[in-house]
């Protein structure tokens, strides 16, 4: 658990990092603007799948009830984990891509795509066959009709009670 946390904040780091040091590639007003905007629209997203993910793990994710944060020991596949396996993760790629739009330069952003991409192959490479592990047959099941991701805002908004603000 605590070597999965020093990675994503690793990530993190390295994303801050890309919007320190990337150079600028002479973005003009609007594309930075373009930029910035969706970087914070992106954190937005991120920071609701992360708390749906973990509302849904605290709520449903254990045997016993505990106030301490510990990793679920129950299959969760209700709320946003009936529409994908990896909605926490997800919002921290998002806001992994998302941090490195809001300096507002091209090549941090391009630099938060391969940030991303490790991510995914955290997710797929270690987070899946732990779960396999953990889960056995259940969690293969799960596996063949629910998708890793999804970027489908019904998914979103289906779990939270933003649809009243529209």
């Amino acid at each position: 658990m605590k070597k999965r946390f020093i990675y994503w904040i690793a990530l993190l780091v390295l994303a801050i990092l890309a919007d320190i040091f990337m150079p600028s590639m002479g973005e003009g007003g609007l594309i930075k603007v373009i930029l910035i905007v969706l970087g914070i629209v992106g954190i937005v997203v991120a920071v609701v799948l992360n708390s749906l993910a973990g509302r849904t793990l605290k709520l449903y994710g254990h045997k016993v009830k505990s106030e301490k944060f510990s990793p679920p020991d129950k299959f969760v596949d209700i709320g946003i984990y009936s529409c994908m396996r990896h909605p926490g993760q997800f919002g921290n790629i998002i806001l992994l891509v998302s941090v490195t739009m809001l300096s507002g330069k091209i090549c941090a952003f391009l630099f938060g795509g391969w940030l991303a991409f490790l991510g995914v192959l955290f997710i797929l490479f270690v987070e899946e066959r732990e779960a396999i592990e953990k889960f056995g047959s259940e969690y293969c099941e799960y596996m063949k009709k629910t998708p890793p991701f999804s970027v489908k805002l019904k998914c979103i908004f289906t779990f939270t009670n933003i649809k009243k603000f529209f």
